[in-house]
């Protein structure tokens, strides 16, 4: 199975190495930084920034390049804040995330979040772990993360916080590699967010597990609506 090693914990300026080859597969490069609220994981600031017409500061203003191994752009993810507004992949311009995930069946849950694709691919996110679904809810991508590389496999970091991670991709087409590393980029940058929610309901809180459901499934839908309206706003805006 294909291994690929992410060379920094910033998916906006890393490198995707082929663990069996040592080569690099792609590369990412954010010439202009973004702010730190920028770059905080927000589904709720996707959702907000994606329906505000207030011009942003230009500092949350940049744009993410793919570039293949040899060097040549082959992907752009245009940032506004959190909200992106252009997407291209090849010669194909998407008109933000309403082109690339399919809200209609996004699923929020307690403990995990299904986000499909357009190409029948499905992220499975969890609060420990990130996997990639077929159509047939196969797994054929996995993320491990926080990682040491040892005897040819990731294995968890000694210590927390000093490893990299590292992105497993099998029974992926050629042609649909760049996409899924697309989706990828931009999947990584909900997580911490989406499950800072499940922290904030389930964790540390001494009241009845009846007030604990209530409150979940309220905070729930509200980010599930707030994924599907960032998404179809994406979609129906342009």
């Amino acid at each position: 199975m294909p291994l690929y090693k992410l060379t920094s914990l910033d998916v906006r300026d890393t490198a995707l190495v082929d663990c069996a080859t040592g080569e690099t597969l792609y590369r990412t490069s954010t010439p202009v930084a973004s702010s730190p609220r920028s770059r905080a994981s927000s589904i709720t600031s996707w959702a907000s920034s994606s329906r505000s017409q207030e011009k942003l500061p230009l500092r949350d203003q940049c744009t993410t390049a793919v570039l293949d191994r040899e060097g040549q752009t082959v992907a752009e993810i245009v940032w506004e804040g959190t909200h992106t507004p252009e997407i291209r992949i090849g010669d194909e311009v998407l008109k933000g995330t309403g082109e690339l995930f399919d809200a209609a069946f996004v699923r929020v849950l307690p403990d995990e979040t299904y986000l499909p694709t357009r190409m029948e691919y499905t992220w499975r996110i969890t609060p420990e772990t990130l996997t990639l679904l077929d159509d047939d809810a196969a797994v054929v991508g996995r993320l491990y993360a926080d990682c040491a590389f040892s005897k040819g496999r990731p294995v968890p970091a000694l210590r927390p916080h000093t490893g990299l991670d590292y992105l497993e991709l099998h029974k992926i087409m050629s042609e649909d590699l760049l996409e899924v590393i697309v989706s990828y980029l931009l999947v990584t940058t909900l997580r911490e967010r989406l499950f800072s929610v499940t922290k904030y309901v389930y964790g540390g809180q001494r009241k009845p597990l009846s007030t604990l459901r209530s409150h979940a499934m309220r905070s729930f839908v509200s980010l599930r609506d707030s994924i599907r309206h960032s998404i179809s706003h994406s979609k129906h805006h342009h």
